[in-house]
């Protein structure tokens, strides 16, 4: 079944719901205003530690489908008619999102385009987090493309099926690609450099002969 090899996160403004997996039922995990604020991580490291106490507490293991509320995220619709300009203003949007980074996404909608951006600080700390305890990304997925069901903030069982059925198509829809999420992938597996210093005596002893010979000679020309 789907919802044993998946597991939804639901990320919310202050908050966290997941299913899937082994869980019977939705989890829902606050997360504090000294960790996450204002759409925004202010101790990643704190974070990191809540993930892995949730993902041992619940014993959680497969690929995360996230599923970004409207909270979350940033997005403004630009109406036809399609032209230059229309690029410039989607341009200026992405400008005026107050985070240092974001990822953004056009989508094409029959009210016109669709202009998505996530401060991408949040994305990739909860992405990160659980790739550390072996729970990857499949997706990511912004709460307008599960229609009606997306603006109710909050996860609930209806919503969580509809994503499990539509799975595929929804991936292929998401906010980042597949390289965009490997790209975000901590590094691991690497190890340090272990090998011994090369050892400098048969350059000192080079040095200290070649001292000594001319000693030889100064001391000879004496004589």
């Amino acid at each position: 079944m789907f919802n044993q090899k998946y597991i939804i996160l639901f990320l919310g403004r202050n908050r966290i719901q997941l299913y899937g997996g082994n869980l019977t039922g939705i989890v829902t995990i606050e997360i504090p205003q000294s960790i996450q604020s204002d759409v925004d991580i202010l101790r990643k490291d704190d974070l990191y530690t809540l993930i892995k106490q949730c993902v041992k507490q619940y014993v959680l293991a497969g690929q995360l489908i996230i599923i970004l509320s409207d909270e979350i995220y940033f997005e403004k619709i630009f109406a036809p008619p399609d032209n230059p300009q229309t690029e410039s203003d989607i341009l200026k949007f992405f400008d005026s999102i107050p985070y240092e980074a974001v990822w953004t996404k056009v989508y094409q909608t029959e009210m016109g385009k669709r202009a998505v951006a996530v401060n991408k600080a949040i994305y990739e700390a909860f992405h990160q987090g659980f790739t550390l305890q072996g729970l990857p990304t499949k997706a990511v997925i912004p709460a307008f493309l599960l229609g009606q069901m997306g603006t109710k903030r909050t996860l609930d069982k209806p919503l969580a099926d509809y994503v499990f059925n539509n799975i595929d198509a929804l991936a292929k829809q998401g906010l980042l690609d597949t390289q965009e999420i490997e790209s975000v992938i901590p590094p691991s597996g690497i190890e340090p450099d272990t090998s011994k210093p090369k050892s400098r005596l048969p350059l000192l002893f080079g040095v200290f002969g070649v001292l000594i010979f001319i000693l030889f000679i100064v001391i000879a020309s004496q004589f």
